[in-house]
């Protein structure tokens, strides 16, 4: 795998017919984080907290040209297991299409780049390539839009009193992408 310009990567996935997908993963805080929102002049909004501590994690990953979207909460770390068990379950099984090969675009973080991932890339070269986005460029990753996106709609400057109320409102974001792919198409339209 080595790093290269994604336009490189769209040129021949066009010229093969494969399915453009940025993958990435993200962990969502349940203690409150305050983001800019209309309120009376000089006066801070105010969100309860229990300096509660708790994260969900999230895998995701989003098909460029029609935004179809996926993702898999992960109940405790990020690692290459559980990385391979998302490529497997969900990315594999849900985004590829018989004779259309994924064109996988990653980020860099280590597990991405462990031996057994190599090698699970190696033995599904078949119906997956995998492209490294070069170091430190989340602004090159599309799922980060999303991350953005949903921290935006779903988590700022709201109060989660449980980790239940935490998932429940973050699922229920995460699946209104999933359902509706054409509420982030806008978000899609720098990267096509």
């Amino acid at each position: 795998m080595e790093t290269i310009y994604i336009s490189k990567s769209k040129k021949k996935a066009k010229i093969e017919n494969a399915i453009v997908v940025y993958e990435d993963e993200a962990s969502f805080r349940q203690d409150p984080t305050l983001h800019s929102t209309w309120a009376p002049l000089h006066s801070q909004p105010q969100i309860s907290s229990k300096g509660q501590r708790n994260s969900q994690k999230i895998f995701g990953a989003v098909s460029l040209y029609d935004g179809k979207y996926i993702y898999k909460h992960q109940e405790k770390y990020f690692n290459n297991e559980t990385y391979i068990e998302f490529l497997e379950e969900n990315l594999l099984k849900e985004m590829y299409n018989k004779g259309q090969r994924i064109y996988l675009i990653q980020d860099n973080a280590g597990y991405h780049k462990h031996k057994e991932v190599y090698e699970w890339f190696k033995n599904n070269r078949k119906y997956i390539e995998v492209f490294q986005l070069p170091p430190y460029s989340p602004e090159f990753n599309l799922v980060e839009r999303i991350w953005q996106y949903i921290r935006k709609e779903v988590t700022h400057n709201h109060f989660f009193a449980t980790p239940e109320e935490l998932c429940s409102a973050l699922f229920g974001g995460l699946d209104k992408i999933t359902n509706n792919p054409e509420c982030i198409l806008g978000y899609l339209k720098p990267f096509l």
